[in-house]
């Protein structure tokens, strides 16, 4: 009798151990990235009563006569399956889409600890860590020639820093890069008036502004020489004659361009300016002294302005105007004239033509006459800006919608000093940072951890796991999404893969078997005083 409380008092306490596994599963369902275990028993060595006999011509074989001593617990299972991704819309949050692990460091076991818990933060430092844990990576990177970035990732791992690195120095900010290239795109209206003579001869451009003031209707016009900075003030004074006005016309820097003395604005006026502008103000007799001032430039179809930087960051407006040149009746090319100003202290070349065939493609097979590249130089007070402007994206044909004939700049490689104001990792563990100057560059790259039994590995407590004799050794980091790791899904954390159904039914099983187990001790009691009371 007494070995069957020995076997039920094995049975309590292998039950017992079970319960504490499913009470921990239970109680780490929220936990991020939790892995679930399981336990596993085995019978206890078995006492042989007698041993199994074979048969013989008189008599048959028997088998071993064997009493089971117990139950022992065999061994507390990892279930390593992955747990469902939950979307948390933070940047920063990564899970990982199959197999693998985030390295760290710091931890209170080992040089690195692993860990399935994505909720990556940075600390004042600038070092990305998860629950105050380094989280490690490569941060030494090549550019390659198509403008994308490569990480050396068969380097050892190191903890990761958005701020600064001995690789690429200060991430915080990010230098200003003078503008080289600007690509235009867009389409420029066929049905515009042709100003030009020929395809190559824009020839002299009308220019004329207006304005009412005073009372008094002013135009200036030129047949030259008018620019989008052509201000001009015009002051009307009483003249010595009742009614009659003094007229003083300055350009912006204050020049005097024209005057009239005592004049009677009843029949108009004219005065030629000494830049050979002719301005006239309209007859009226209701005329009254006071300024007016404002701007005479040509009537451009269409103005595309690039932001055009200087090495230390400097921003000047290159303004590029158009205008329909001539259409040749017999090829059915059109020519168009463009001319380039800027708030720098001057453009060069400051105009040129580009030529559309019939269906209204660009033409590049003639850079002489019609680059569509063309190199500008903006003088500035310190260096001067070389760049390169694409217009192989315009085209000339007929649209629907007149707000469609529009060219814009599609691209430009310029900028100013930005400061880094955002950051978000992809699916391959590239982190980049976004700066106040909308230019983007990479911080980092996570790194993964992958094992050949993961199951082996023991945890640490704070979401952490370290190797054993079991595991297989870490061997150095891979990318996500290679060398059998999962991709990292952004923006979301893993949950845990415990299943509440499942823990509830092994509880009831646990708890029903811990019963049937002490029901054998109070069965063996019973049956113990029953012996006893015989004497």
């Amino acid at each position: 009798m007494m070995p069957s409380v020995y076997s039920a008092v094995a049975g309590l306490k292998a039950q017992s151990t079970k319960m504490g596994v499913i009470a921990n599963n239970i109680a780490n369902v929220s936990t991020t990235g939790y892995k679930q275990q399981t336990v596993s028993f085995s019978d206890l060595l078995s006492q042989t009563l007698s041993n199994a006999t074979g048969s013989s011509a008189s008599k048959g074989g028997t088998n071993p006569i064997q009493l089971g001593l117990g139950v022992n617990v065999a061994s507390v299972n990892l279930d390593m399956t992955v747990g469902t991704a939950q979307s948390t819309g933070v940047a920063t949050d990564a899970s990982i889409s199959g197999d693998g692990f985030f390295i760290v460091t710091g931890g209170p076991t080992g040089t690195y600890q692993f860990t399935r818990d994505g909720s990556f933060d940075m600390d004042e430092d600038g070092n990305l860590t998860v629950n105050g844990y380094k989280v490690c990576g490569w941060l030494d990177y090549d550019k390659l020639a198509d403008g994308t970035y490569e990480y050396n990732t068969q380097k050892e791992v190191e903890a990761i820093n958005l701020y600064s690195d001995s690789y690429n120095g200060n991430k915080e900010y990010i230098a200003p890069k003078a503008t080289t290239t600007a690509t235009l795109k867009g389409n420029l209206d066929p049905s515009e008036t042709a100003a030009g003579t020929a395809l190559d001869t824009i020839g002299t451009l009308g220019q004329e502004v207006s304005a009412t003031s005073n009372s008094a209707s002013i135009s200036i016009s030129a047949a030259s020489g008018l620019t989008e900075n052509s201000a001009y003030t015009i002051t009307l004074t009483a003249g010595a004659t009742t009614g009659n006005y003094d007229i003083t016309v300055t350009d912006a820097s204050g020049n005097t361009v024209a005057t009239l003395t005592d004049e009677d604005l009843t029949d108009g006026a004219t005065l030629t300016g000494s830049g050979g502008e002719s301005i006239t103000l309209a007859s009226t007799a209701s005329a009254t002294a006071g300024t007016t001032t404002f701007t005479a430039a040509y009537d451009w179809p269409e103005t595309t302005t690039v932001t055009a930087y200087d090495s230390q960051g400097n921003a000047y407006d290159l303004t590029i105007n158009y205008t329909k040149c001539y259409t040749d009746t017999t090829t059915g090319q059109t020519s168009w004239y463009w001319e380039a100003a800027s708030t720098a202290n001057g453009v060069t070349p400051s105009s040129g033509y580009i030529l559309f065939d019939s269906d209204g493609k660009i033409v590049t097979t003639d850079p002489t006459n019609y680059n569509t590249t063309p190199t500008l130089t903006l003088a500035t007070e310190g260096t001067d800006i070389t760049m390169s402007v694409d217009l192989t994206g315009i085209s000339q044909t007929t649209q629907q919608d007149s707000d469609d004939n529009v060219v814009k700049v599609s691209a430009s490689d310029g900028y100013a000093a930005g400061t880094l104001q955002s950051v978000s990792i992809g699916n391959d563990g590239v982190i980049t940072g976004t700066y106040s100057n909308n230019q983007t560059q990479p911080l980092g790259m996570i790194a993964l951890a992958v094992f050949n039994n993961p199951e082996g590995l023991e945890k640490i407590g704070g979401n952490l796991y370290v190797t054993t004799a079991n595991s297989g050794d870490f061997t150095g980091g891979v990318a996500a999404g290679s060398n059998g790791t999962g991709s990292l899904s952004t923006g979301t954390l893993e949950m845990s893969n415990v299943d509440l159904s499942d823990q509830f039914s092994e509880m009831m099983i646990t708890q029903r078997a811990y019963q049937a187990n002490s029901k054998i001790i109070t069965a063996s009691d019973e049956m113990m005083k029953t012996l006893i009371n015989m004497v």
